[in-house]
């Protein structure tokens, strides 16, 4: 939030720099992320002497002036009347820009030449109207800017207000921290409301029918308003702290939320249905046209501000247009209410409708400060509109604050802390900050109560922390935790997905992270339609609003992601867990997926520009096994892999017959989701399953001592039968002289029948204990062969 130094000002009497104050706030935990002077409207505009007056040769009302600065003199041709010699004078200079972007040269006015022009109120943005030029103090000293001889100048504090801390979103909250902090006296306001006329009851009625969501809702009617421009420093304040000046009546309101913390809004009392104020929720289908000129539908339970008959604002967030000030509106209902801060945030993130009072109510504002703002804004109103204020105030308020005391232990937050803590130094402190305490219990022991504004101070660690923060974090000591070392067995999950991680990066894939939280859309990808997910009560986004069940969309998302932005070859991987809703419970599991897109090798003039398939995904599914020391157990089959993939281009792995996981094309309808140019392939394993299979310790065995015996091998099979099953039964044949299996052809076509495939083998035959003879090896090989026979109804080709 951006704050005016010279506004903090009228509520602390600091006599630090602004540079100071910003250093002594960053230290206390209060973020200053950035001080820039205020821009101003006047520039090149300087205090002056009128030395001479003499009247115009050619004009009977005009006259020319000799002025001097600190420097130099200058001739100035003047049509005011209300100045003499020796009067000291706001002088804009040639080159000089005053209110409204109106800039200042040197021009010749009836053969006299006029080098620049003295100014009045009323050009220098200060005032409405004026009797002439500005006629300064006589004390004031020559060539001065008029900025800082004014006090127009001003610098703006940019401050990062962490979530929990709404009571410094306003002027009046930054102050009193600056005056806690700086050990400076803090100068609350206090403001009388003149009130005449009849008693408020009589003009407006006020309910509650939600309690649980709007905990206080006060207002007060101004009659005989006049809606025009605001002064010039209300408007010169607010668009220095970026709000747009729209008329004195919405100013106030925004004057005294910037001021205070506490969003206000003001209703043509006159265009509420039987001058009612409803506040209930919503019925699901109900609308309302906001301020903004859009019409938004509700949904069932938001909040709204109804009068007796339809929404007329939507609570803590916008008002509605039919309801609002214009140039006819003669009577006001100023609102000022508390509204419970998740049912704001849901209702402002619904509609896609963030607000500054949204943003304020959404972290809590004071209940206690409720009637505070609205006097005042009904005070200003009465000044600046010119209308009278009735009796008494509409005050709503069911269930009244019973602030809860907290236990606060001198000693216990000295130990904490590493320091040692004086009583009368903490009681200081909790004094500076607004926080009541009493003796309680033993010495050192106090019963303390905050105040309604921190509402993030709900145990005794919280006050420690205020502690800490204004005695300073410098005065801490660094200190290292003592912790005792002891061995620890690490956990085999996590030893798993540490080398899943490594050999991932070691096939040239880069890991990547993404939110856990997805779109229903997204969501929705993996099927089936009416699949549940872990949905969040209070998400940040609507693009973020579910528990992801599978990596595969995330991954999907990055390479969209990297596509924008001409990165087209990719290989990524995701190893996190996934939320799976069950019949009675979630379960968080642990999964590792990949993807691949573009070329399968980067591009050169000697390498033909291949791109990736479901073989180069299956290789890598199958490298991940063997890393794992867990090959002999998996096998890559065809079958069901559910919506996120192709249905002809996809398979499952299967770890000792239980599916561990899914691979291949990504579906169809997700690359056209993404309006993907190229297939994207992906897998996708299941953590747990692995981890069971993976052992201790990696077996290795000695060097080959006696010579290798190779047979190659030819066969038609069904074309369905899937080369996992094939290697398998060979594997599993009950002997030990069978080193190796290798696919090294397959041919479809010519002379093989349709619905066949050739498939060519290269087995190696070795022993460890000696040199196989050649019967030895034809007879293993006449098995392999027997095997493909009778498993697979092989044809063997001769020849």
């Amino acid at each position: 939030m951006r704050y005016s130094y010279n506004w903090l000002k009228e509520y602390t009497d600091t006599a630090l720099s602004v540079e100071e104050l910003a250093e002594r706030l960053t230290m206390s935990g209060i973020e200053v992320e950035a001080v820039t002077p205020a821009p101003s409207a006047i520039k090149g505009v300087v205090t002056a002497e009128i030395l001479t007056i003499e009247k115009h040769p050619a004009a009977d009302k005009l006259t020319v002036c000799e002025v001097k600065t600190d420097t130099e003199r200058y001739t100035i041709v003047c049509g005011a009347t209300n100045m003499k010699a020796g009067d000291k004078v706001a002088l804009a200079l040639p080159g000089a820009e005053l209110k409204g972007g109106v800039k200042i040269e040197k021009t010749r006015i009836r053969g006299v030449t006029s080098g620049g022009m003295m100014c009045s109120e009323v050009e220098l943005g200060l005032a409405e109207s004026s009797e002439g030029i500005m006629i300064l103090p006589g004390d004031t000293p020559l060539g001065m800017d008029i900025n800082t001889h004014l006090g127009l100048s001003d610098t703006l504090i940019e401050v990062s207000v962490l979530p929990n801390r709404p009571d410094i979103l306003s002027i009046k909250g930054l102050a009193r921290e600056i005056s806690a902090v700086t050990g400076s006296k803090f100068l609350d306001k206090a403001v009388q409301v003149k009130e005449t006329g009849g008693p408020v009851e009589k003009a407006v009625t006020i309910g509650i029918e939600a309690p649980e969501l709007c905990r206080r809702y006060t207002g007060r009617v101004v009659e005989g308003v006049t809606l025009r421009d605001s002064p010039q420093w209300m408007k010169r304040r607010l668009e220095a702290l970026g709000i747009r000046s729209i008329n004195n009546i919405v100013d106030i309101t925004n004057y005294v939320m910037l001021e205070t913390g506490q969003p206000l809004h003001a209703f043509d009392l006159e265009r509420l249905e039987q001058r009612t104020i409803r506040v209930r929720t919503a019925e699901e289908g109900e609308t309302i046209e906001t301020i903004d000129g859009v019409k938004r539908k509700f949904s069932d339970g938001m909040l709204v501000i109804s009068d007796a008959k339809d929404p007329v604002a939507i609570a803590g967030v916008m008002g509605g247009n039919e309801s609002a000030v214009r140039i006819t509106t003669k009577k006001i209902l100023l609102e000022s209410a508390w509204f419970e801060p998740t049912s704001v945030r849901r209702t402002s993130r619904g509609l896609a409708l963030p607000t500054d009072s949204s943003y304020r109510f959404e972290r809590g504002v004071d209940v206690e400060g409720v009637r505070k703002a609205l006097d005042f804004a009904a005070h200003l109103l009465a000044k600046l509109s010119g209308g009278s204020v009735l009796k008494g105030v509409v005050d709503a308020y069911p269930k009244k604050l019973e602030p809860e005391s907290v236990r606060f232990r001198t000693s216990r937050a000295g130990s904490v802390l590493g320091i040692e803590l004086d009583e009368g130094r903490v009681k200081e402190i909790f004094k500076s900050l607004g926080i009541g305490y009493k003796a309680a219990g033993e010495k050192g022991e106090l019963s303390v109560v905050p105040p309604s504004f921190r509402m993030d101070i709900k145990r005794e660690e919280d006050l420690v922390e205020e502690v800490a923060r204004l005695v300073g974090y410098d005065k801490v000591p660094v200190t290292l935790p003592s912790v005792p070392a002891a061995p620890t067995m690490a956990d085999k999950a996590f030893l798993v997905r540490k080398r899943l991680r490594e050999l991932l990066v070691a096939s040239g894939f880069l890991e990547v992270i993404n939110y856990s939280f997805v779109s229903e859309l997204t969501f929705s990808l993996t099927g089936p339609a009416d699949k549940k997910g872990v949905t969040l009560l209070n998400p940040l986004t609507e693009e973020q609003s579910i528990m992801r069940d599978s990596l595969i969309p995330s991954l999907v998302d990055t390479l969209v992601w990297n596509l924008a932005r001409k990165n087209t070859n990719i290989r990524v991987f995701e190893l996190r867990p996934v939320f799976i809703t069950g019949k009675d419970l979630q379960e968080e599991r642990w999964k590792v997926g990949g993807l691949m897109y573009g070329p399968r090798r980067p591009e050169s003039w000697n390498v033909p520009g291949e791109a990736v398939d479901f073989y180069d995904v299956k290789g890598v599914v199958e490298r991940l096994m063997e890393g794992l020391s867990i090959e002999a157990y998996a096998e890559v089959k065809a079958g069901p892999t559910g919506a996120s993939l192709h249905p002809g281009k996809s398979a499952f792995l299967e770890l000792k017959g239980k599916k561990a996981g899914i691979l291949g094309e990504a579906h169809p309808d997700i690359c056209h989701r993404f309006e993907l140019k190229a297939p994207a392939f992906v897998f996708e394993l299941d953590i747990p399953p692995i981890a069971e299979l993976v052992g201790e310790a990696k077996l290795y065995s000695a060097l080959a001592r006696y010579p290798e015996s190779t047979r190659d091998i030819a066969f038609v099979v069904d074309e369905d039968i899937p080369y996992g099953g094939i290697l398998s039964a060979i594997r599993a044949l009950d002997t030990k002289f069978i080193e190796n299996v290798m696919l090294f052809d397959v041919y479809y076509g010519g002379n093989i029948p349709g619905g066949k495939r050739s498939m060519a083998l290269r087995v190696v035959y070795r022993s460890s204990e000696r040199t196989l003879k050649q019967q030895e090896v034809d007879g293993i090989h006449s098995l392999v062969a027997r095997t493909l026979e009778q498993r697979f109804g092989a044809e063997i080709r001769k020849g």
